[in-house]
């Protein structure tokens, strides 16, 4: 092995967005009308989010262009030219998505197969947002740990396939026979998500030392925290009771498949009451765990904070938030593309990063910090990086 053990550096990042830009004009079109009907409530969700454009694996007519294996695949390609690499030196392949196109086999496994190439290392990493931020430790620990020379991370969404209005129009006919239902399994808090996710992937590369040209982001620390222990689940897909899953009440426990769909399982829905009270308290609970345990110091200067916002009405509040707990980022250190990015959840800090450092933002010697909250079960993830010149 070559390199000084521990070390790992980010030496390329690549990114893959599906066809033109769609501004908050077509995206109903572009998404289909509900029962031929426009949303109600999509003029206030966009005035909230402040999202202007967005990427779909959709085309015009509302058909899907690419699977999400294809998004990741492409952006792992974009890494490996950018850099001059050949997959066959990859040794590891960690990849992070929210809904993979089959439920079997793992993610990692068809990215891998999309990609062809030598045998390698792979890993799936599970869950909503916070999926991208495991798979990048992941790699990121087996290169600093010496198992692999060259890893290889992705965060992968195709939001769009869920959101179309054709997966809607059933719910959106028997929802007012819901009553009893969970109050997060309420109609609202499915067609919310439809104007506020949207595709794309990114990918990094991670290798032992920095790149020979260019800058590379050395990787000084990770971490991924659970408060799901104290917390009921915010956004599911898959239940028509968030709050306490049974036999019956998963797609999994009914007689059929099409039974779940029936009854209103297979749409993504997010409890927006839960995500108002604890979100933001989660994060401050977190920077407060992190300071205590010296992962993060006020006294050391942040020069960019590259937080993952799913809209724009939590950036006050996080602001705020770490103010209070004595971990102030003025707004001038931040850098977000959710206003022509959308809400890509896994995949938003690799496209963050890479349209950060394809544009110039980043000088040997600056320190950034990310941060990726994931309100599936309220997952807190912060990844701490420094520049540093060719090696």
């Amino acid at each position: 092995m070559s390199g000084s053990p521990g070390s790992a550096y980010v030496t390329s990042v690549g990114a893959f967005l599906p066809g033109e830009p769609v501004d908050n004009d077509q995206m109903e079109a572009r998404l289909g009308l509900v029962n031929g009907k426009p949303s109600r409530y999509r003029p206030r969700i966009l005035a909230a989010n402040g999202i202007q454009q967005r990427h779909y694996a959709l085309d015009a007519n509302g058909v899907q262009t690419h699977l999400n294996q294809d998004l990741c695949a492409l952006a792992v390609q974009d890494a490996l030219a950018r850099r001059g690499m050949e997959l066959s030196q990859v040794g590891m392949l960690a990849v992070g998505t929210t809904i993979p196109d089959v439920l079997m086999p793992g993610f990692a496994s068809m990215v891998h197969g999309r990609l062809g190439g030598p045998p390698m290392e792979i890993l799936s990493a599970a869950g909503i947002c916070a999926a991208g931020a495991a798979a990048f430790k992941a790699a990121w620990l087996n290169v600093a740990l010496g198992a692999h020379d060259v890893a290889v991370a992705a965060g992968s969404e195709l939001a769009s396939a869920m959101m179309h209005a054709r997966r809607f129009t059933g719910e959106s006919q028997l929802a007012d026979q819901r009553a009893g239902a969970a109050s997060s399994f309420r109609y609202f808090n499915a067609d919310l998500l439809r104007w506020m996710l949207s595709d794309g992937a990114g990918a990094v590369v991670i290798e032992r030392r920095p790149a020979p040209r260019g800058l590379s982001l050395r990787i000084d620390w990770a971490e991924l925290t659970s408060y799901a222990g104290e917390f009921p689940t915010c956004m599911y897909l898959g239940t028509s009771n968030p709050g306490a899953p049974a036999v019956g009440n998963t797609w999994l426990t009914v007689d059929r498949a099409a039974h779940a769909e029936q009854q209103g399982m297979m749409v993504v829905r997010q409890d927006t009451d839960l995500l108002a009270k604890v979100l933001v308290d989660v994060g401050k609970r977190e920077v407060r765990r992190l300071l205590d345990k010296g992962r993060l110091d006020a006294r050391a200067t942040v020069h960019h904070f590259l937080p993952h916002l799913s809209s724009q009405v939590f950036a006050d509040a996080i602001e705020r938030g770490f103010s209070d707990v004595g971990y102030a980022l003025p707004r001038e250190k931040w850098f977000t593309n959710l206003s022509t990015r959308g809400n890509t959840g896994s995949a938003s800090f690799y496209i963050l990063l890479e349209e950060a450092l394809r544009t110039g933002r980043f000088q040997p010697g600056d320190r950034v910090l990310a941060l990726v909250p994931e309100s599936g079960r309220f997952t807190m993830s912060f990844i701490h990086l420094t520049c540093v010149s060719a090696g």
